[in-house]
């Protein structure tokens, strides 16, 4: 169910990308297709990359290969060489296609104004989810942006989302974690954050508490309040 947040404090809000806050799946599939027709591989969609999202894009490719050409998938230059192409045609369209989720292009800004810390947390390389926020408007709303390729100890581990938390200044207690699958509830527990499930995520257990506006992440604050910005994209 959705429920509002109840804490008497969030200082911080940090979210997944893919899934959570912008939709960039056909973006993924289209750039992976474009990759794997390279070598002749069939295109693929939304459907056959949707259950490979989250762990990183070499994952993403691997996976998607079991399903096309199994003895492929166990070829490690034949992944590196797929993945490279493929990481090349989505930088030059990281967001064509996609569209930010419900209300996070007018709610992120808000949670700034409100003095809300905001970051990203995400198994997409640093770059390119820096490169995905500015296509879609909302690289200025973000001041912390942490990639798997820029921590030691990506998620699941929580140490991921505990380094955000440290570039933010932010206690576990005080902050609000966003995410859209399994794997972000495993990283929000393990965190000690509060965790909130979008709407739109993934299938989770039903006692995960959800969450169907950004929104409802903004507490009543003087919007002239002016957070203090210590970015940290790892450009």
């Amino acid at each position: 169910m959705t429920e509002p947040i109840a804490l008497p404090r969030v200082r911080g809000v940090v979210l997944d990308l893919d899934g959570t806050l912008v939709d960039t799946i056909d973006d993924v599939a289209a750039a992976l297709t474009g990759a794997l027709e390279a070598v002749g591989l069939p295109a693929v969609g939304a459907a056959d990359v949707a259950p490979a999202m989250g762990h990183g894009s070499v994952d993403l490719v691997r996976s998607v290969l079991r399903g096309l050409d199994p003895g492929r998938a166990e070829d490690d230059e034949a992944i590196a060489a797929i993945h490279d192409d493929y990481r090349a045609r989505y930088a030059a369209r990281p967001a064509e296609l996609s569209t930010v989720f419900a209300d996070g292009a007018s709610a992120l800004p808000a949670l700034r104004r409100a003095g809300v810390r905001v970051g990203v947390c995400t198994n997409k390389s640093t770059d390119l989810a820096n490169a995905v926020l500015t296509s879609v408007g909302l690289d200025d709303a973000v001041e912390v942006v942490l990639g798997r390729d820029s921590v030691p100890h990506p998620k699941p581990d929580p140490r991921h989302l505990l380094e955000v938390l440290d570039r933010l200044d932010l206690a576990p207690e005080d902050t609000v974690y966003v995410g859209d699958n399994p794997v972000d509830v495993a990283v929000g527990q393990g965190a000690g954050v509060t965790y909130r499930h979008v709407a739109w995520g993934e299938p989770v257990d039903p006692a995960v508490p959800r969450l169907a506006r950004f929104g409802d992440l903004v507490p009543d604050a003087d919007p002239a309040a002016s957070p203090t910005d210590t970015r940290s994209k790892e450009n």
